[in-house]
């Protein structure tokens, strides 16, 4: 099943991007907008992708992997906090390209999300919002109905991201918007907040890595890449994919 998402692209989501949602509260330059040369020989190990306790495939990372195909050899990978307005700007200006490079064959895009943002809220809303993400994910079933379901829910909470510095989006919402995407028993997990040790992992070992500032953070082959125009992304994914 093809994977198409509509774009937003426009002057106001790009210069949004020109700041992201940093670590220590200071503005930051966007994901890849330090030019960065990007080698065809790029090919370091990928995460390989396992199993959650639904045997829902995620990445060895902590990634949700979006892909046409099995064994993925290019990887565009996102680091990004539901909470983050960047990202979101972020999401709107890129969506359809993230889509069109998921079905390449042979390439995949990996979603890592994380939760460094609940500062910005007065009800943790990063965590749980990234715990509700780990809910819908993590649901048993075709791995092709999970993945449609997942990037339904994930473009509502950038559609519904509320305003930094007040309460997030309560939980009764998130189930709503669950279920609007298509996962209609993910409302236990929500509010039992099942998944939040696997977003508190995930979150600490990204922000563990040396020179990670904050989100939106863009990777290619676990390489930071230059992703200030949308075509540069896709036309480095199309030479390193095997012809």
């Amino acid at each position: 099943m093809k994977r198409f998402r509509t774009a937003l692209v426009g002057a106001a989501a790009t210069v949004a991007l020109l700041s992201g949602c940093s670590v220590d509260g200071s503005a930051i330059k966007a994901a890849g907008s330090e030019s960065t040369e990007t080698s065809t020989d790029l090919f370091p190990s990928q995460p390989t992708p396992t199993s959650s306790p639904s045997g829902a495939p995620i990445t060895a990372d902590g990634a949700f992997r979006i892909s046409e195909s099995d064994n993925a050899r290019v990887v565009v990978t996102i680091i990004e906090d539901l909470a983050c307005p960047a990202c979101k700007a972020f999401e709107g200006a890129y969506r359809e390209t993230l889509g069109t490079i998921a079905n390449l064959p042979g390439a995949a895009v990996d979603y890592r999300i994380i939760s460094f943002l609940d500062r910005m809220s007065s009800d943790d809303y990063s965590s749980r919002a990234a715990n509700a993400s780990h809910c819908v994910w993590n649901r048993p079933g075709d791995n092709t109905a999970r993945q449609d379901t997942w990037l339904k829910f994930h473009e509502s909470l950038f559609t519904k991201q509320p305003s930094e510095g007040g309460r997030g989006l309560p939980d009764s919402e998130l189930i709503a918007l669950a279920k609007a995407a298509g996962a209609n028993d993910v409302a236990n997990c929500i509010t039992s907040k099942k998944y939040a040790a696997d977003v508190a992992k995930t979150t600490s070992n990204t922000m563990d890595q040396p020179g990670f500032s904050g989100t939106p953070t863009v990777m290619l082959n676990g390489q930071d890449v230059d992703i200030r125009s949308v075509s540069t992304l896709l036309e480095q994914v199309e030479k390193l994919l095997p012809r």
